[in-house]
């Protein structure tokens, strides 16, 4: 999964992660509604899930609607590669106004009874899952500058958060 900078708004690295960023399942989690999440998906926190505070600065995939920044990268890493997030506990987050685009958000609503529809101006919020929505379950945060397609399964956004 992967988050793509466009431009860039804060990153911030002082937070570690909670056990939790590392070891989450994501492919058949309770809760989880989002096709974009395959049984290849790793565990843990992905590049384009939504961060939460779970401590003194320490950061968590969001799981209760609040958000503080979303995830750069995977925190498990890619295998046979450079795995900084395991090394040092930590993982960067963009916290603040920026554009980006995303290939891990809801395709579903959270009681899995319809599909989502993204389109140029919508408003973004964070599901309970950790993954951005147009379902206004949270408050507001970000607006879809582009709309996935078939042939490019990328969310463009602007980041709301500040």
């Amino acid at each position: 999964m992967a988050l793509r900078i466009l431009y860039p708004g804060d990153r911030n690295t002082l937070s570690t992660l909670a056990a939790g960023a590392f070891t989450r399942q994501n492919f058949g989690a309770a809760g989880g509604t989002s096709t974009r999440i395959t049984e290849d998906t790793p565990d843990g926190a992905l590049g384009g899930m939504v961060a939460k505070y779970s401590g003194n600065y320490e950061v968590d995939v969001s799981d209760n609607h609040t958000a503080v920044g979303i995830f750069i990268n995977d925190a498990a890493g890619s295998p046979f590669e450079n795995t900084p997030a395991v090394a040092s506990g930590k993982s960067p987050m963009m916290t603040s106004h920026g554009s980006y685009e995303t290939d891990v958000y809801e395709t579903r609503n959270e009681a899995d009874a319809a599909d989502l529809v993204y389109a140029a101006g919508a408003k973004l919020y964070v599901s309970d899952f950790g993954l951005l929505t147009t379902e206004a379950v949270s408050d507001l945060v970000g607006i879809v500058a582009k709309a996935p397609s078939a042939t490019d399964p990328f969310l463009g956004f602007d980041s709301a958060l500040i």
